[in-house]
């Protein structure tokens, strides 16, 4: 779901709605919300949306047939066809565009080949579900709606969570039983929202600006505000995607639908073994279940183990974007992630505990996040090079502070609001929680003085423009 008035305005409609109808109606009710969204947000997406709804259900339905009529082998087979027809889609749309842009001014049905929004969130829950149900952790679904509402459930789409249809299914059984007074479960949604609408409206959306000028004139500025970019930008997306997950993970809540949690204070990780658990968790489960084990995980032997994970990050890399800059940014954790393996194998525990390799884990993510926001992988390293050759340029630092127009207060206000964000995480990484879990649970009174706060800071020093925030940086993937 997209963080915006209307957006939000349909929200609380489809709650009101949700509570007069009849609880078997609940999940068709969901189901229309978010095909009526979905058409809402691009038409186009609509239609994709429907037709990989339809597909990954035959799919589904025609692998379990054949596997209950003891035919493994054409249940494997019809399984491997629509996993290789759901990632070719995803390929041609995600590159074709950019290797080939000229197809987009041609008539007939090319000019329809362009990535819909949300598309590679739910097209790997289309294939994880053909691919549980060939393995026999799922069964089939008879109900083509059940699939429909999996895939275009409207808090998730627009970014994810990339869910389990194992582990929804138990949520769509779940809200026939949810019941309007259940104190708890509406503080908590509240409070996933506000902590949300902080981290995305008032620090990711304040960054976006000064972040993006820094990028594109980088031949402009000196090494220190280069610097200070890409530490602003590493905190800007964490703000943004988490802030994003925590706001749908909240109106999911509204209507009794616990999703995936997707991130847990994953600076605070002490190597980037342990960051790729607490970042972007449901993708990291994903490319763990569904193609690093199966290529034979850490099963083979080390040497195995890290070309596995190469693999893995490379393909990350390559389903984030289509740009070599990305491939790169896929390839740099993957070779992070197999020297954290060697380090570990050879009890280089200086390198994998304690405030060294916190501040290592820091470094290599953040320097990693330089690929990814450049334009391209020449800008990237442009970036790179300006960082080191530029020089300090103290005396017009100043000047160059104006030019991006970082100037007093805004310097005090993001300090202190990246100082507080710091505080939360420290809080709920010491805790093992997310931070609105701990909030909710205070007493009253403390409870009451972290609403108080929170709503305050986003409704005065929230980034709103005419449709409320900056889209979530993950829509554009």
């Amino acid at each position: 779901m997209t963080l915006t008035i209307s957006s939000l305005v349909f929200a609380l409609i489809v709650c009101v709605l949700f509570y007069i109808v009849g609880k078997r109606s609940r999940k068709y009710l969901l189901a229309l919300a978010g095909i009526i969204y979905i058409f809402q947000l691009n038409r186009l997406a609509g239609f994709y949306v429907l037709a990989t709804s339809f597909l990954c259900w035959a799919a589904g339905a025609a692998v379990y047939y054949y596997k209950k009529k003891r035919m493994p082998r054409v249940a494997a087979s019809l399984c491997y066809i629509s996993v290789t027809f759901f990632a070719a889609g995803l390929l041609v749309l995600k590159y074709l565009p950019v290797y080939y842009p000229g197809y987009l001014e041609s008539e007939g049905v090319f000019k329809y080949l362009i990535m819909p929004i949300g598309f590679s969130f739910y097209i790997f829950q289309a294939i994880s579900y053909v691919i549980d149900v060939k393995r026999g952790t799922t069964a089939g679904v008879k109900n083509p709606v059940n699939i429909l509402l999996y895939l275009s459930f409207f808090p998730k789409f627009v970014s994810g969570p990339i869910e389990r249809y194992g582990d929804f299914k138990l949520q769509i059984v779940s809200i026939r039983r949810t019941r309007f007074k259940e104190p708890d479960r509406w503080k908590r949604a509240l409070y996933y929202a506000l902590v949300g609408c902080f981290m995305k409206l008032v620090i990711a959306d304040r960054l976006v600006t000064y972040v993006n000028q820094l990028f594109e004139n980088y031949l402009s500025y000196g090494s220190i505000l280069l610097l200070m970019g890409s530490l602003l930008y590493t905190i800007q997306i964490y703000c943004d995607f988490a802030g994003y997950s925590y706001v749908a993970i909240g109106i999911a809540r509204l209507f009794g639908v616990n999703l995936s949690e997707n991130f847990k204070q994953p600076y605070m990780s002490a190597n980037i073994t342990e960051f790729w658990r607490r970042w972007h968790m449901s993708l990291s489960r994903w490319f763990t279940d569904y193609i690093y084990i199966p290529l034979g995980g850490n099963r083979k032997g080390l040497p195995r183990k890290i070309i596995n994970t190469l693999i893995v990050f490379i393909i990350c890399g390559m389903w984030h974007g289509a740009g070599k800059n990305f491939i790169v940014w896929g390839l740099l954790h993957g070779l992070f992630s197999a020297f954290d393996t060697i380090a570990r194998e050879k009890k280089w525990t200086v390198l994998r505990s304690g405030i060294l390799a916190h501040i290592l884990a820091f470094a290599e993510a953040s320097f990693a996040w330089i690929f990814f926001k450049a334009s391209s992988f020449s800008s990237a390293m442009g970036y790179i090079k300006a960082i080191l050759t530029n020089g300090l340029q103290l005396k017009d630092f100043s000047a160059q502070m104006e030019l991006i127009g970082f100037v007093d207060p805004e310097p005090r206000i993001v300090i202190c609001l990246i100082v507080v964000m710091i505080i939360l995480d420290v809080i709920a990484y010491k805790k093992g929680r997310h931070i609105p879990d701990v909030i909710a649970d205070l007493p009253q009174g403390r409870r009451y003085l972290c609403f108080y706060f929170l709503i305050m800071i986003v409704l005065i020093y929230g980034i709103y423009g005419p449709d409320l925030g900056v889209k979530p940086i993950y829509m554009e993937f």
